[in-house]
């Protein structure tokens, strides 16, 4: 979806213009939670009649709940059933009340997203299971976590991508970016993400974006860097293709008294990440063998290597840390 769902048009049902449903929709898929400053940034309204009354008559109708913070302002939560509903999200998670520490990276997301004019998102699991799946990477590379029923007997429940990133294309780069937003204290969190997405990273074209409202490359690049070099060696390398090879004619010819079973598990493995991507090279060298498989061949058909950039925000979001603190502090 772009920046502009083409889906918001639904909302305008609603009575809402065609600019305030695209921005609602923007803030249904990336949290929930935004600032009038950025209802403002994405319309270019100005801070004038016309955003109060849109507020105001939306916490009126039971579409948005105003949240104080600071001396004057206030942080809106769009949560009305019927919006979410109307967008095919009824059950979104956004809707639900989310602690301060949350809301903060919600608003950072909507800033990231509101910048990014032509982008096209990817934000709930279902989007992004289809995406995955379009792109032909196997599922057992996704990042999942696994949460236990409270009902006895039941089974358990697998939840991919659990950590509600914004996915990303832009016009013009095949790179699928992942975005993450960082509003943490410290990096801990943005290398626990690269680790749990770097075998995605391996088998596509793909970039991270890192977000925060202020971000030097320097201490960024080093750990990107790290989690990524830590990772298995590049499986188009001219050995590991053709081992593959020899392994796949064995299979294929069932010559499975040649094969141990830690050979069968790496030839499952291998075939997965390469999807059909060294079919045609498999087709040359079962006719002319390893001499005819070069480096140039491979870094043809393999993804390019995972980029990096780093997006500062450029705002504040301190009068938020001081609620999310305080939040913290009082007894539960």
């Amino acid at each position: 979806m772009t920046t502009r769902d083409p889906r918001s048009c639904v909302l305008e049902r609603f009575g809402y213009t065609p600019r305030q449903a695209a921005f609602l929709t923007l803030v249904a898929r990336h949290g929930g939670y935004f600032l009038r400053r950025q209802y403002v940034a994405f319309t270019g309204h100005g801070h004038g009649l016309a955003t109060v009354r849109f507020l105001d008559q939306a916490v009126a109708r039971e579409h948005l709940r105003a949240l104080p913070y600071g001396r004057h302002g206030h942080v809106f939560h769009l949560y009305a059933r019927p919006l979410y509903a109307m967008l095919g999200e009824e059950h979104n998670r956004n809707r639900r009340t989310a602690e301060w520490d949350a809301v903060i990276r919600k608003l950072m997301t909507v800033d990231f997203a509101i910048s990014q004019h032509d982008a096209m998102f990817w934000t709930g699991e279902q989007d992004k299971a289809a995406l995955l799946t379009e792109l032909h990477v196997p599922r057992k590379l996704w990042p999942v976590r696994r949460y236990e029923s409270k009902r006895a007997g039941a089974l358990p429940t697998d939840r991919y991508f659990v950590d509600k990133m914004p996915w990303y294309r832009i016009r013009e780069d095949a790179r699928l970016w992942f975005a993450y937003v960082d509003a943490e204290v410290t990096l801990a969190g943005f290398e626990t993400f690269l680790m749990q997405y770097r075998d995605v990273f391996q088998v596509i074209a793909s970039g991270v974006t890192y977000v925060a409202p202020t971000a030097w490359r320097g201490a960024i690049q080093p750990i990107f860097d790290r989690v990524l070099a830590a990772g298995q060696p590049s499986i188009y390398a001219v050995s590991t293709v053709c081992s593959y090879f020899r392994l796949r004619q064995k299979v294929e010819a069932q010559r499975f008294e040649e094969l141990r079973v830690a050979d069968l598990s790496r030839f499952r493995t291998l075939r997965e990440r390469y999807g059909v991507h060294v079919d045609d090279l498999y087709a040359r060298w079962l006719l002319h063998g390893e001499k005819s498989i070069a480096r140039s061949d491979l870094d043809r058909v393999a993804p390019s290597c995972c980029a990096l950039r780093v997006h500062a925000l450029n705002q504040r979001y301190d009068d938020l840390r001081g609620i999310a603190k305080r939040e913290r502090a009082e007894p539960r």
